[in-house]
């Protein structure tokens, strides 16, 4: 036995507990750069106990993985539709995603780690997080909106998931360059709340504007060889999921 194996794990440390400590450090130093030593030590459960859990380092890499995904999705009560004002239902679920976002910057930071350098291969894990909730959300509050004039046509649930994310992506991703290039610290209460502001506006308006139609579906497309299960029909069936949108 090592002097880093705790045997006697506190009764109280939860895989959950590990999976928080496990995120944080991937965030901070990838894949290669985390030790298993390490997270046993600040979490006080043993690596025998982490490779009961998870396997080994590439098994709790990949729950928390899926963690740092799932903390990034709004919750149930967060998805429904409780207006009839389309303006109104999007700006609460950029409110969502934005307050989401800020609050989990590791996990943020691990999931941009795991772009810039993949240890899970695609193919071997299709579905490492479920999107279809806020999707679903998505494509309910822009089919609202289209029907009623509200929002342009031309724009999928897809652009708008990628467009919201990728700008609330900048505090974590660009605060080095953008303190240096431009003298404006991303991370200041001051500025996330502008920042908020920005977003909120910027899809507002990219959904209202009078912009030309140009003819598409989307601005980006979707890869048709995979099986889609949310079609237009799909959106509207009332099967068993009014009392959710009601």
């Amino acid at each position: 036995m090592t002097t880093n194996d705790h045997v006697d794990a506190p009764a109280n440390v939860t895989v959950e507990e590990v999976i928080g400590i496990a995120i944080a450090q991937f965030a901070a130093d990838g894949y290669d750069g985390t030790k298993i030593e390490n997270i046993s030590r600040e979490s006080g459960m043993s690596k025998r106990m982490i490779h009961y859990h998870f396997g080994d380092k590439k098994g709790l890499y990949l729950q928390s993985l899926e963690a740092a995904l799932d903390k990034l999705q709004p919750p149930f009560d967060q998805l429904v539709i409780d207006s009839a004002v389309p303006v109104e239902g999007m700006r609460k679920l950029v409110d969502s995603l934005f307050e989401l976002f800020m609050k989990n910057q590791d996990a943020l930071r691990m999931i941009v780690e795991e772009n810039s350098h993949p240890v899970i291969d695609a193919a071997e894990h299709p579905a490492i997080a479920d999107l279809s909730g806020v999707m679903l959300h998505l494509n309910r509050l822009l089919m609202l909106g289209q029907d009623s004039g509200a929002f342009r046509p031309g724009i999928s649930a897809n652009d708008l998931y990628l467009l919201i994310t990728s700008m609330t992506l900048l505090p974590v991703t660009t605060q080095n360059i953008t303190q240096n290039l431009f003298s404006v610290d991303l991370s200041s209460p001051d500025n996330v709340r502008g920042l908020h502001r920005l977003i909120v506006d910027m899809v507002l308006a990219f959904l209202t504007s009078n912009i030309p139609d140009s003819g598409h579906q989307s601005y980006l497309e979707e890869d048709m060889s995979e099986s889609k299960t949310d079609s237009s029909a799909s959106i509207y069936d009332d099967g068993g999921t009014d009392d959710i949108f009601s």
